[in-house]
């Protein structure tokens, strides 16, 4: 499988999207932007770059573009980002879904609007009022195929919408929920910039 790598400018805003070709561990890192060779923008007035990593196996860092050629890019790694890198990628999002309760609170099955999605939770707009810890599954539109996900309601967010915005964590998801999570985080970062 491709280490593929979302690259953030210094202000971690996202750019592109990478595929790492050399070993992790190297002095220089050589990445293949996924855009072809003629559709690549020129990120060597970027500087210093943010990699992040899609895979756990893919660890994060912050580094330093040397060089690139075409949709190559080579990057002199200067320092390791911890997991937190990868799990703050937050995206502003709209989409229309719903959620089931898990914890029995209510019943049926309520309408919610996304507000933004990152790799460890959603926050979103919903009319039924949701209690903190409140267990709720979730269907998430965003990934290649609709994910059904468990999320934490954590708080209700201040909001100058009518219908309350609530924060909520995914719980329990197994590796794979987790990659396409992250992979849909990455293709909404480089497409809505």
């Amino acid at each position: 499988m491709d280490k593929l790598y979302l690259i953030l400018d210094r202000d971690g805003s996202p750019v592109e999207q990478g595929v790492l070709e050399s070993p992790p561990g190297t002095e220089m890192l050589q990445f293949r932007l996924v855009k072809d060779e003629d559709e690549a923008p020129d990120l060597t007035g970027l500087g210093e770059i943010q990699l992040v990593g899609l895979d756990d196996r893919a660890p994060s860092v912050r580094g330093e573009i040397v060089r690139q050629r075409g949709n190559r890019l080579a990057v002199r790694p200067m320092a390791k980002l911890g997991i937190e890198a990868r799990e703050n990628l937050r995206i502003l999002t709209d989409f229309e879904s719903v959620i089931y309760p898990v914890t029995g609170l209510w019943k049926g099955q309520v309408s919610i609007q996304g507000h933004d999605l990152s790799c460890g939770g959603l926050a979103f707009h919903c009319a039924q009022p949701l209690k903190d810890r409140e267990i709720v599954e979730a269907v998430l539109p965003v990934t290649d195929e609709p994910l059904v996900v468990r999320m934490r309601i954590l708080r209700m967010l201040p909001t100058e919408d009518s219908v309350p915005l609530y924060a909520a964590r995914f719980v329990d998801l197994c590796m794979d929920e987790e990659v396409f999570i992250r992979k849909a985080v990455f293709s909404i970062q480089v497409g809505g910039r």
